[in-house]
């Protein structure tokens, strides 16, 4: 006979009751009722440490039991046996092989099954709901991060007006460019889902030329059209939310995603696809992609070079001017 605590389901009321298989059946003894119970009926929970083990009744009631070796003779009473996997978790080797295999899967779809979905996914999401959520990322870095471009209007106008003359094609991604300052950021371009490009003071007093500046917003229209911006923020809201509803935390997961692409830069292959995109682009409309690999070795220069959107997370500068001359070599030199 085994000692248990029995909660009816409908209140909180503990009452003390005794256990005991007859028959096929689990017998539920209290003070004022007396219950029996098919042992098919009934399900019992596996063993967690120290804490009771929860035997659960058809209507919702349960037996919470303290003493674990009288579980034990109680169950094998009734001919219950442990389940597989509490066998398994018996055995450290097979818990620790069991460790492996989810840590194993959690770093392959983190650095493969991740980046695979949001591909797939990135290019179907409406140009729509990319517009509204680009809007909405470049209000709370306007907020947080960003200030009013410094520069004069009519050199605003002079990148735009080249932008717009030799950018602007059918078939092209739709995209708009907003001038920013930040004390925070380098030299920087980035490019938002919905199309906003943001190019920073910094990067237009370093890069000096319009045809330079012109560049990097083909690099950066190389990554609209890869939905490299889009594939970046389903992966950073997809971590966000494993890890708020990990912890708890739901309102987390909305903050972390307008900063994901500040925090981290794109992949290698998507800054060669950018590139690649740039390059074939300024060859069609500029005569080469001269700026384009100048304006790479400025940043590579600069003092805050490191920090540039541009080439965080980057194969090496060297490697990707030689892929881009390879791809659209610059005015006067043969294509291999």
């Amino acid at each position: 006979m085994l000692t248990a605590h029995y909660y009816d389901g409908r209140s909180a009321q503990r009452n003390p009751v005794r256990l005991y298989v007859r028959d096929g059946a689990l017998q539920v003894e209290g003070e004022s009722f007396n219950r029996n119970i098919p042992l098919g009926d009934i399900v019992v929970d596996e063993p967690l440490g120290n804490a009771p083990r929860c035997i659960t009744l058809p209507d919702g009631a349960r037996c919470e039991v303290d003493d674990h070796e009288g579980m034990k003779q109680l169950l094998a009473d009734a001919k219950i046996g442990e389940t597989l996997v509490v066998r398994l978790q018996k055995r450290w080797q097979w818990a620790l092989a069991a460790f492996c295999i989810i840590v194993t899967g959690a770093v392959s779809g983190y650095f493969w099954g991740l980046p695979a979905v949001a591909k797939a996914l990135a290019p179907q999401i409406p140009q729509a709901a990319s517009a509204r959520l680009s809007a909405a990322v470049l209000a709370r870095l306007d907020t947080q991060i960003l200030q009013p471009s410094r520069l004069p209007p009519a050199r605003q106008q002079a990148i735009l007006r080249l932008a717009e003359t030799t950018l602007r094609e059918p078939g092209m991604p739709v995209w708009r460019i907003h001038f920013r300052s930040s004390t925070k950021l380098g030299p920087n371009a980035l490019a938002l889902p919905g199309g906003d490009l943001i190019i920073l003071d910094k990067l237009v007093t370093l890069l000096e030329s319009e045809d330079r500046i012109n560049a990097v917003v083909a690099h950066e229209i190389g990554h609209l059209a890869h939905h490299h911006s889009m594939q970046q923020m389903i992966q950073g809201a997809v971590v966000s939310l494993v890890l708020a509803t990990w912890f708890g935390d739901i309102s987390s997961a909305a903050v972390a995603i307008s900063g994901q692409l500040l925090q981290s830069g794109y992949s290698r292959d998507a800054e060669r696809e950018a590139d690649r995109f740039a390059a074939r682009q300024l060859l069609r409309c500029c005569a080469g992609s001269q700026p384009l690999i100048e304006a790479l070795e400025r940043l590579e220069k600069s003092e805050g070079g490191s920090g540039s959107a541009l080439l965080s997370s980057h194969p090496e500068t060297v490697e990707r001017i030689a892929a881009i001359r390879a791809w659209a070599p610059p005015a006067g030199i043969a294509r291999p």
